[in-house]
């Protein structure tokens, strides 16, 4: 009977503990989420620019099409280039040799297809997350003598994005989030995990290392996918 009760108080105990956790993990979470909202709403309305930088963000599975952030990346770099406040747009990212290589132009294609002129579009080859995507969209915008550039992501990259460059004439838009059911919602408190191992990271790592980690941070998330 001692046995028990001890059991049950350790039960107790750990499970204090978690739901502990869990609330402050769930409160660090909506503080961050109401940040990152804070901050989209305090971007200029009427911003323009010599050219858009639309970073790459997901696509399915074999590689062949835009995912639906990505084409919320795009359509937001659209409506600026047909409101005429771009004149081009450049696309970095998509370079993944985890399932396949040299696959960057799928956001050119998916522009193209929408009617945006060739000639207005750039994407460079090789960078594969954040901090390669900032290098190779600089060197396209030197090579251009671009002045003024906004950035295209989704909410809470495009919030990661603004805290790791400082350069002048430098402009960031998003689009919004339209959370219909709790698996979005789920996708979403996750993304921000997502967004805080990747803030530790960003300053305490060494590149390679820090892509191995989140590498196997999105092998976990995609278990716990398949779970819930």
């Amino acid at each position: 009977m001692q046995r028990i009760q001890s059991e049950i108080k350790g039960f107790l105990f750990f499970t204090g503990i978690f739901l502990f956790v869990l609330i402050l993990d769930v409160a660090a979470v909506y503080f961050y989420y109401h940040q990152v909202l804070s901050f989209v709403r305090g971007q200029q309305e009427n911003m323009r620019g010599d050219a858009a930088v639309i970073f790459f963000g997901d696509y399915d599975e074999d590689g062949r099409i835009l995912g639906q952030d990505s084409r919320n990346r795009a359509n937001k770099a659209m409506t600026l280039y047909r409101e005429k406040k771009i004149r081009k747009i450049i696309c970095v990212g998509g370079y993944d040799y985890r399932y396949w290589k040299g696959k960057p132009h799928l956001m050119k294609n998916y522009l193209v297809e929408n009617h945006i002129l060739p000639n207005d579009i750039f994407y460079d080859s090789s960078s594969y997350n954040t901090i390669t995507n900032l290098l190779e969209a600089q060197k396209i915008i030197s090579r251009f003598n671009f002045d003024t550039v906004i950035n295209i992501s989704s909410p809470l990259h495009i919030y990661r994005i603004s805290g790791m460059i400082d350069i002048p004439n430098t402009y960031y838009a998003t689009y919004s989030y339209n959370l219909k059911n709790l698996q979005e919602y789920w996708a979403l408190y996750k993304d921000i995990h997502h967004e805080f191992v990747s803030q530790i990271l960003n300053r305490i790592l060494k590149d390679e290392i820090r892509n191995k980690i989140v590498f196997f941070y999105g092998f976990i998330s995609n278990q716990l996918d398949k779970i819930f």
